[in-house]
Order: C-alpha cells, then sequence, then structure tokens
C-alpha cells in the first residue's frame, strides 16, 4: 500500500497540476494568432499633407565690397520673403564691438537691399563683419577685410559665412 500525503499536500512536489500544459500550449496559440491578425497601431511623427517650410534666406549673390572710397557697401538679394517685416543690419569693426546697425522694410515681393557703412562711423583697418537678420532670425554674417592703407582701395573680400543655425 502507498503512504498517502497529508490533505491540502500536493501529491508529489514540484509537480504542475493536471492539464497546465495542455492550457498553457492553447493560450500561447491564442495569442500566436491574434498578435498575427493585427495591424499594429503606427503613427508618423511628421503628419503627411504638411506645407514645407520656406524660410527667408538670402542669395549667394550677396556680398560685401569696398564701395565708395573704400567703405563697406552690403548688397543683398532676399529669396522667400513670404511676409512683411525688418531686414536688419549690425557692423562690427576690427575690435569686435558694434559699430553701426541699420535696417530696411521689406514686403513679399521685394528682392534686394543696400546697405552701406555709414559716414559717421570711422573706418579702421581690420576685419569687418556684417550680420544680417530677419525679424530676429539671423540669416548669415559677412566680412570684408580693410587693408591698412588710407581709402581702403583694393580691400580683400573673403566669402560669406555659412548661415548661423539656431
Amino acid at each position: 500500500m502507498r503512504a498517502r500525503a497529508p490533505r491540502g499536500a500536493p501529491a508529489r512536489l514540484g509537480a504542475p497540476p493536471r492539464g497546465a500544459g495542455a492550457r498553457a500550449l492553447a493560450a500561447l496559440a491564442l495569442a500566436a494568432l491574434a498578435l498575427t491578425a493585427c495591424r499594429p497601431l503606427y503613427v508618423p511623427l511628421v503628419p503627411t499633407g504638411l506645407p514645407e517650410p520656406h524660410p527667408t534666406r538670402l542669395s549667394g549673390g550677396s556680398t560685401l565690397e569696398a564701395g565708395m572710397g573704400g567703405r563697406p557697401r552690403l548688397e543683398l538679394e532676399v529669396l522667400d520673403v513670404a511676409r512683411a517685416g525688418w531686414l536688419a543690419v549690425q557692423w562690427f569693426g576690427p575690435g569686435g564691438a558694434e559699430a553701426a546697425s541699420d535696417s530696411a522694410w521689406l514686403e513679399p515681393p521685394a528682392a534686394a537691399a543696400v546697405f552701406d557703412l555709414p559716414a559717421d562711423v570711422a573706418l579702421r583697418p581690420g576685419e569687418w563683419r556684417a550680420v544680417v537678420s530677419f525679424e530676429g532670425a539671423i540669416l548669415r554674417q559677412f566680412l570684408l577685410v580693410v587693408p591698412a592703407q588710407e581709402g581702403g582701395a583694393g580691400a580683400k573680400r573673403s566669402p560669406a559665412a555659412p548661415p548661423l543655425k539656431a
């Protein structure tokens, strides 16, 4: 005769209850069918159909050169003016301090603007920079080297610096 286990104790220690394997297999098969039958929900990060932004920018033909009397002259070709606003220029002298500033109101069909270093600003030899912005957003920085000779004739022009990223 076999010894009986005390009441409430399992018949064998560590053995799973009867039918547990069949239930686990059935649940696994059901989950596999359900997961392959549904399509996962996908929400794109950028919704389709939005218009592409066309920020105001300057063309490659925009230049900073020595104008009359060797004074810096900034000629700008503006692209993609979506709305009216202020086009501003800050002039920085060889010492790095702001020497002057100027601005012009642009309307959407406008395509060009010209800025000269004001006559009341003393022209010193060295690197002159012009920072151009539209409605507070910086578009580009230009650099012009004014030689040490009086009058500034033959000032070296360096290419425009790439637009700054916000």
